[in-house]
């Protein structure tokens, strides 16, 4: 990312963090590379700009009382995994848009986060002129939405979807030889969706067969599109994606001996830096990690957590949760290595329970003072030693103004256990954390 861009966001970033006094937000005109986050109630009035990413969520809504105004929110790529197909992710269901044009997926807003089905853009091709022709579209909505369209000479045969599977017949009236046909078919609910839709008018071949079906969506497409819902993690939904770091080549020939970890490796240490949003296959069984900084603008009382998650996606118990009060998983194959610190984590990947499917590490600052935030430490990172003497350091970008970050990810796939590397910031309370992985908290 480019300084100038990078300046934007962080402009941007800064209006959202401090509305003003009517509570509002004004960005200006203008395209924004996000991701953003709003960690306020207020009332955003987009001007027409854009925010986009190539990967979401583009924006986190992480404050109840929310109104979003005369806004584009846009994801730049389709090659993307599942999870970061979120234009929006609202952690209330409060918030309320107007004029909001957003291209990939709405999560938080009931009913909206449900599968829709349709073409994002439609090539005509070329179509013969002075005919008037007629073509299909399969749509899909999950809930009740108004649909119109926006081409010239052309009719939409409903201006309503109702919930479910629906026929949409566009018709061209006579177009003269040598015109282009360019518009977009408008579909608005919560917010508004769009197909764009194009083609030439002159070509020489016969016109397509009436009511020719443009498009059409597979029958079990929500149902799938549900299931996947069922395994997003909304921790990782409302995390802050960070730029990527350079990454080092390394080789991992294990040594001689294994890592002591008082402090002294057992062979000459190996440093690799790792970026932000990586796999890495993990050939060893045994680690240490733990949030390392060089120093903080304030003391700061901070905590690591790990959850070991079943197949459902929490714990199968609340000795499965290491934090300050569990030092020590049921099992004994994850615990803090000295009481007294809790940054400091160690893992035998050999003894995980066999019905532990995933692990999260997290760490959150302790207490209740707002204005302590990741943002005040200086060169902050994530530090991973292995048994091998291979230790990876993942830095934390500058700035992260949430109070608990998304580490590291860990996922079991054919019986091989992988890191994800993140360092993202979190925009949800602890206490949700906790319940979204199935952990009871007491109020």
């Amino acid at each position: 990312m480019a300084l100038k861009d990078m300046r934007k966001k962080t402009d941007i970033q800064k209006l959202l963090d401090n509305p003003g006094s009517s509570g509002t937000v004004d960005i200006p005109a203008g395209e924004y590379e996000g991701n953003f986050i709003v960690s306020k109630s207020c009332t955003i009035n987009g001007n027409g700009s854009v925010l986009w990413n190539s990967s979401g969520p583009v924006l986190v809504i992480a404050a109840e009382n929310v109104t979003v105004n005369n806004i584009k929110i846009e994801l730049t790529s389709d090659n993307i995994p599942y999870e970061q197909m979120v234009s929006v992710y609202c952690k209330y269901g409060d918030t309320k848009f107007s004029d909001v044009e957003i291209n990939g997926m709405l999560l938080g807003i009931k009913g909206e986060e449900q599968y829709w089905g349709f073409p994002r853009i439609v090539d005509l091709g070329k179509l013969p002129a002075e005919r008037e022709q007629s073509f299909a579209l399969e749509l899909y909505a999950p809930v009740e939405a108004d649909i119109r369209g926006e081409l010239y000479n052309v009719n939409l045969s409903a201006d309503s979807l109702a919930v479910g599977f629906n026929t949409v017949t566009l018709t061209i009236g006579k177009i003269r030889s040598g015109s282009l046909l360019y518009g977009c078919i408008r579909i608005r609910s919560a917010v508004e969706r769009k197909i764009i839709i194009s083609g030439e008018i002159g070509g020489e071949d016969e016109p397509m067969s009436a009511n020719y079906m443009l498009c059409s969506i597979q029958r079990d497409a929500p149902i799938r599109h549900s299931e996947m819902l069922e395994r997003l993690d909304p921790v990782q939904l409302a995390t802050m994606p960070e730029p990527e770091a350079e990454t080092v080549e390394s080789s991992y020939e294990p040594l001689d001996e294994a890592v002591t970890y008082g402090g002294e490796s057992g062979g000459t240490e190996e440093n690799v830096l790792i970026p932000s949003g990586k796999r890495i296959p993990l050939s060893m069984k045994q680690y240490k990690i733990e949030l390392l900084y060089k120093s903080a603008k304030t003391e700061i009382d901070m905590d690591g957590y790990l959850f070991m998650l079943n197949n459902s996606g929490t714990v199968s118990s609340d000795k499965r949760m290491i934090f300050f009060g569990n030092d020590r998983s049921d099992c004994g194959s994850v615990h803090y290595l000295n009481a007294a610190d809790k940054r400091a984590v160690f893992i035998d990947f050999g003894a995980v329970p066999k019905d532990v499917e995933r692990m999260v590490m997290l760490f959150s600052i302790y207490g209740n003072k707002p204005d302590q935030l990741f943002s005040m430490l200086e060169d902050a990172e994530v530090s991973v030693l292995c048994e091998n003497g291979v230790h990876m350091h993942m830095p934390l970008e500058e700035g992260i103004q949430c109070r608990t970050i998304l580490a590291l990810g860990f996922e079991k796939t054919g019986g091989v256990w992988e890191m994800i590397s993140s360092g993202k910031g979190v925009s949800m309370s602890l206490a949700d954390i906790c319940r979204s992985y199935g952990v009871t908290v007491l109020s």
